[in-house]
């Protein structure tokens, strides 16, 4: 990968001409949360007065990120912008594996975050290639070093959430099939998700004749939506042997909306459930919090660190089990196996105990809001980034 647009490519005499600032290498188009959190620091800091340049993969790529229309203009502004590389900040905000290394500024730093309790092999070298990792929470941070990642080259930077663009009392977006009270869950097919789990955890709990439903947004992938259905009603007629006639209402979302368009889905649903085996991020959980839902997920990880038992339903743990290999191919990593009893009652709680719920749900858009609002998390990013500038 080239840095383009930047004075690398430039005569050395006219390098002191550009200002050092920080370099940001990584994916805009992408529907990650690494993208989406590259972005909000990209717009962020350069309007708190932090040169930046956004070094890009491919010219297209601000066209076709997820975004508003106003924040393609600041992004592609900023790929534009102009820096004296070497005494600028390169910060590398994609998986280790695609850092390139070949580059150097005054200081080197790298984010990542990983689902398990240790990291992949291959990410230990660029991990320690570098000056400094900055990792979402101090779950991750023991994750790194338990991998063999120096401790010493950590640092904890949390992830912010806008907590203005999501929010209560927005307009839902229109969603057929939807029953009286609407679960939703931002999952996939990885096994990471345990969609399956939390498939069997519903349709045994609830039946045709309640007035409850299960929204799946997943990610759309090369097969169609079509194919997608097929194989769900196949897991739901085979696998755990239920007739989908007489199941609960289930409305399969497979969409990339624009991340604009995702407040509107959370304001079509009554609850949030996720009960992951594991989470790099957990976007999708403060999201959920900010738009005041009902968060139902597992009692592991590093969302813990803002999730608690006032603020939301905390599903309890079988074990913290391998990793299958049939699954992932990561020796020697565990994982949590929520349990899936706990998570049907606590389903079946949240649907039964509105008022309550709802308390839960204030208590956790009020934290999210005071403690995890970009606005409050950005002066520790600038922080960071002014004293590696000096």
């Amino acid at each position: 990968m080239t840095l383009p647009n930047s004075c690398l490519d430039i005569d050395p005499p006219m390098v002191e001409s550009c200002p050092k600032g920080v370099v940001l290498q990584g994916a805009v188009n992408a529907y990650s949360t690494a993208a989406q959190e590259l972005c909000s620091v990209a717009l962020s800091l350069g309007n708190r007065g932090i040169p930046i340049h956004l070094a890009l993969q491919s010219p297209t790529e601000v066209a076709e990120a997820p975004v508003a229309a106003p924040a393609r203009v600041e992004l592609e502004k900023l790929a534009h912008q102009k820096l004296n590389v070497p005494e600028s900040v390169l910060y590398y905000g994609s998986v280790p594996t695609s850092w390139n290394l070949d580059y150097y500024g005054s200081y080197r730093v790298g984010r990542a975050a990983f689902w398990s309790d240790r990291i992949p092999r291959a990410w230990v070298e660029p991990c320690n290639a570098l000056d400094e990792i900055w990792v979402p929470s101090e779950f991750h941070r023991e994750a790194f070093a338990a991998s063999g990642v120096a401790l010493e080259k950590m640092r904890v930077v949390p992830i912010g959430v806008d907590a203005n663009l999501f929010r209560p009392g927005l307009e839902p977006l229109p969603m057929p099939g939807r029953r009286k009270f609407n679960f939703l869950a931002v999952t996939d097919v990885h096994g990471r998700k345990a969609t399956e789990l939390l498939l069997a955890a519903f349709l045994r709990e609830f039946h045709a004749d309640d007035d409850v439903s299960l929204t799946l947004k997943m990610p759309r992938h090369t097969e169609s939506q079509t194919h997608l259905a097929a194989e769900l009603a196949f897991f739901i007629e085979k696998s755990l042997n239920l007739d989908l006639a007489k199941c609960a209402e289930l409305i399969l979302l497979e969409e990339n909306l624009p991340r604009h368009q995702m407040p509107r889905l959370y304001a079509a649903a009554d609850a949030f459930i996720l009960p992951a085996h594991g989470e790099s991020y957990g976007m999708a959980l403060l999201e959920a919090l900010a738009s005041e839902l009902t968060v139902i997920t597992t009692r592991w990880g590093a969302a813990l660190e803002y999730l608690n038992d006032d603020n939301s339903y905390l599903i309890d743990l079988e074990e913290l089990a391998p990793v299958p290999f049939a699954d992932e191919f990561f020796p020697g990593h565990r994982w949590a196996n929520p349990s899936a009893e706990h998570t049907q009652k606590l389903m079946r709680r949240v649907s039964a105990n509105a008022e309550e719920a709802k308390g839960r749900a204030r208590k956790g858009r009020e934290q999210i809001a005071t403690k995890r609002d970009w606005s409050v998390v950005l002066p520790r990013w600038e922080s960071e980034f002014r004293r590696l500038l000096g």
